[in-house]
């Protein structure tokens, strides 16, 4: 197999890419090189981890003439290399001096380890009209070029169009299943988008395509090239990315961070700890002859992307890529636009997403973001499903959560004492986050394996009814909370306003007035 997965977390995952000249690990990120010009030394990306570079095959064709000189040892490179055909000349300037059959064979004779067609991008300001003929275009130069690579031991990738209308991206996903010839799906021409911090519609497109491409093969995002977008890209299905910002940027001054890109001249300090921010100063690095200058901060932006590479492989490993997404989002207005996206489509995220895994850490739930993750939504349904028509015709008694183990609460204590052989009343946990919790599951995960700090602006009086609505569909002959901790008399009265029909169906009481109203 050429792709193996290891790893998975939201529609994320750790997998091995085997080519002929090496594996990789995935998500990973290929930097693009120059043919004819490389500022920073190839050594270098060995050095901070980039086994797999991505060239043009376009322009190795020009400079060459068209002779066929093997790519891996004109680059001195014997890692994996891959080779965009010529598609972003096509999107810049219209056209290139060469076809698709030409460069799709001259990308086999060279022994590229990964090649492209010579698709037609959409473009971003492309009408609606223009965008489905790029589609059609595509597809007819992939069956064109099929017969050229199907005999081929090298991976070949088909890129997907349409961006940015979200039918079109489903249409041409739908003709890239029809060609099982191609080993990796590319979403193609979102640079502009990405220049402008437009995550958004990229990941939606990502997303939609996702859903409808085979589920073994990689999907590549061709040109992004910053760490903040990278794992919001990641969750949404994206395995594999390019870019030359890091040396585009690096030429301009412009510094990559976490949240953003930040010209060195507005810089009084550097905010990473990185050899080459560790040994300089902003003002160290403005003093230095611009060539050596351009070469420092592109060494800085590849180690950047390389960091956040590896923090979206250790949080899939640990099975918290929401909560890094949770975080991330708080540091750029666009950042939180993406995580709005994948909120909304995150009933397609559960698809992919694991209840549990073997070396999964605590949930840390943090704020009402929290509840949309999809574990925790998918663990919900699962214990509304557990409890199913065991609550017909039975007293529930509901008890906040606020100490863990919720066994070792007083009231759970004082109504066990009273309970025991009483099989007409049923007693709940209910927290804030997690929802509705059975006693005998409330040392598992996650009701056990996780952290939480709320106020009461996180709690939801919608949400707290919705649970109590569904315990009363489910046949419960009356509800009795608990009134302790964070849950009030304020909030049954907010409970009540949101959902008028449960006046007759719930109830609030201290836990010393509770064997008064049912019989214990």
């Amino acid at each position: 197999m050429f792709f193996e997965p290891r790893e998975y977390d939201l529609a994320g995952r750790i997998t091995r890419l085997t080519t002929r000249h090496g594996s990789i690990e995935t998500p990973y990120l290929f930097p693009v090189i120059n043919p004819l010009k490389q500022e920073v030394p190839l050594d270098k990306l060995l050095e901070l981890g980039f086994n797999g570079l991505i060239t043009n095959a376009y322009l190795f064709y020009k400079r060459n003439k068209g002779v066929a000189k093997p790519i891996h040892d004109e680059l001195k490179w014997s890692k994996t290399i891959m080779t965009d055909s010529g598609g972003y000349q096509v999107l810049i300037y219209g056209d290139v001096e060469v076809d698709n059959k030409t460069i799709v064979s001259y990308q086999r004779r060279i022994g590229v380890d990964i090649g492209v067609i010579l698709d037609k991008p959409t473009g971003n300001r492309a009408s609606y009209k223009e965008a489905v003929e790029s589609i059609y275009e595509t597809y007819r130069r992939a069956v064109e070029a099929a017969p050229l690579i199907s005999d081929s031991d090298q991976l070949w990738v088909l890129p997907i169009q349409g961006i940015p209308y979200n039918e079109l991206v489903e249409r041409s996903s739908i003709l890239a299943w029809k060609l099982p010839v191609y080993s990796i799906y590319a979403i193609g021409s979102p640079t502009v988008l990405l220049e402008k911090y437009s995550y958004s519609k990229i990941i939606e497109s990502l997303i939609l395509a996702k859903r409808l491409l085979p589920p073994g093969k990689p999907i590549h995002v061709f040109g992004v090239g910053h760490p903040m977008a990278l794992p919001f890209l990641v969750a949404a299905g994206g395995d594999l990315f390019d870019s030359a910002s890091y040396i585009l940027y690096a030429r301009d001054d412009r510094y990559m961070t976490e949240t953003g890109t930040r010209n060195i001249r507005d810089l009084h300090y550097l905010p990473c700890n990185c050899p080459v921010c560790s040994r300089y100063t902003a003002k160290e690095l403005l003093e230095l002859p611009r060539q050596e200058r351009t070469r420092l901060i592109a060494l800085h932006n590849l180690y950047m992307l390389s960091k956040e590479l590896k923090n979206v492989k250790q949080a899939i490993m640990e099975g918290r890529l929401w909560e890094l997404l949770e975080y991330k989002s708080k540091g750029h207005p666009s950042l939180r636009e993406a995580f709005n996206v994948l909120v909304k489509y995150r009933d397609l995220l559960k698809q992919y997403n694991p209840l549990s895994k073997p070396d999964t850490k605590a949930l840390f739930l943090i704020d009402r973001s929290s509840t949309r993750n999809p574990r925790v939504e998918e663990t919900k349904t699962r214990i509304s499903n557990i409890l199913g028509d065991s609550l017909r015709n039975k007293y529930i008694i509901i008890i906040p959560a606020y100490r863990k183990p919720y066994t070792s609460q007083d009231e759970y204590l004082d109504l066990e004492n009273n309970l025991r052989g009483n099989n007409s009343i049923q007693v709940l946990f209910i927290h804030p986050f997690l929802g509705v919790i059975p006693p005998g599951l409330s040392s598992t995960y996650p009701f056990y394996q996780h952290e939480s700090r709320f106020t009461t602006r996180d709690i939801s009086p919608m949400e707290i009814g919705s649970l109590l609505s569904t315990l009363s569909r489910q046949g419960a002959k009356k509800i009795i909370i608990v009134e302790a901790s964070w849950f009030t008399r304020k909030l049954y009265t907010k409970i009540l306003r949101a959902f008028p029909d449960l006046r007759d169906k719930i109830a609030i009481y201290r836990i010393d007035e509770i064997s008064s109203q049912i019989p214990l």
